[in-house]
């Protein structure tokens, strides 16, 4: 009589285990990067608004003979639940406070814009265009401003902002930097930085 043996195929009970604690571990290892990956690029958002802002504002000056104020941030944020992981529509307030420097972001977004003249800067000739957000939703704020200071005709800083603004205005220091930068967005890392 001939005996069919039977072979078994397949994983033991600790192969599994120790298949499922690895994708725990690599698990583990890629959530936080990735998180962070995502937060940058929606704080990328804030870079490419704000020098379309800046670009607006010098021909702004330019036909006009001084920068435009927004007042305020906008959207304005409290309407919609704070600062967060969720986007803000561009509404039609928004569209008031930006509509005479023309300029307006295409679709929602995740920051509130803000633009200050020379009342709020403390130099002869200049302003300032802020973006405020939360997109990685600890709470903290990120702060990503863009600074144009009065120069002389030789291009150099003068006034108060050769040593930079006084607070709050101050966000001009980009992460790593020793001290200000102008005519360039750059993030303050010591409000959020991931």
């Amino acid at each position: 009589m001939l005996r069919i043996e039977r072979i078994q195929s397949g994983f033991t009970l600790i192969e599994l285990m120790i298949v499922v604690a690895l994708i725990g571990v690599l698990s583990a290892i890629a959530i936080p990067s990735f998180l962070s990956y995502q937060a940058r690029s929606r704080r990328a958002e804030s870079f490419t608004n704000l020098r379309a802002i800046a670009t607006a504002q010098k021909s702004f000056q330019a036909t006009r003979g001084g920068f435009h104020d927004s007042l305020n941030a906008w959207p304005d944020f409290t309407l919609y639940g704070g600062l967060g992981l969720k986007k803000m529509p561009w509404d039609s307030d928004s569209e008031t406070a930006f509509g005479e420097l023309g300029w307006a972001p295409e679709g929602s977004v995740f920051y509130s814009y803000q633009t200050n003249t020379t009342n709020d800067c403390s130099c002869t000739v200049c302003f300032t265009a802020s973006a405020y957000g939360d997109v990685d939703g600890d709470g903290n704020p990120t702060a990503v401003m863009y600074v144009e200071p009065q120069r002389t005709s030789g291009g150099s800083v003068i006034g108060s902002c050769a040593a930079g603004l006084p607070a709050p205005l101050n966000l001009g220091t980009p992460v790593g930097s020793n001290g200000p930068i102008y005519n360039a967005v750059a993030a303050h890392g010591a409000l959020d930085n991931f």
